[in-house]
């Protein structure tokens, strides 16, 4: 639910700091929407990119059914599609329908695989535990801290220790 967290989080971003200082891209992410979201997202949030990798199942969920275009999810654009061959990695970018017959979406259900959902460029994208997720952010983002409620708190400034539990803000330092 990675994918589909981020464009959410990115959309309530765009409506509060407009939708030109924010950018997304996402890794396998599913259908969130159907059509008019997808035009909605596209519209506040054009820098978006969501890659996908060769036959990964879950950019195909919820399935699409074309003959029931305003009821069906749909995907917004813009998809880069990543596909393996022979040890050659190729990308090819998609159309701006967010849902491209000649990328990811030519695959048959039948032909598609769990398997490449967890490598997307080369990257394992499976956690075996949480010491092993990375929070990785630009160089002039220079804090992050856990508040109290669990949330992560970003920051160009010194953040308010006050408001972070001494357990996390210890975890936190490992990194």
């Amino acid at each position: 639910m990675g994918g589909a967290m981020a464009s959410f989080c990115a959309l309530d971003l765009a409506m509060k700091l407009g939708g030109g200082s924010v950018q997304l891209m996402t890794f396998g992410q599913p259908r969130v929407g159907n059509a008019a979201f997808a035009s909605y997202f596209a519209k506040y949030v054009p820098n978006t990119i969501r890659v996908t990798h060769g036959h990964d199942i879950v950019p195909h969920l919820p399935p699409y059914f074309s003959f029931l275009p305003q009821l069906t999810y749909h995907h917004f654009p813009r998809e880069v599609w990543v596909q393996d061959s022979d040890g050659n990695t190729t990308e090819r970018i998609c159309d701006d329908s967010g849902e491209d017959p000649d990328c990811c979406r030519c695959i048959s259900m039948f032909g598609l695989r769990i398997q490449d959902h967890f490598t997307y460029l080369g990257v394992d994208m499976e956690a075996d535990d949480w010491s092993t997720c990375r929070i990785i952010t630009a160089q002039r983002v220079q804090q992050f801290r856990l508040e109290l409620a669990g949330n992560i708190m970003m920051t160009k400034h010194d953040i308010d220790v006050s408001i972070v539990e001494p357990s996390v803000q210890n975890r936190l330092e490992q990194f």
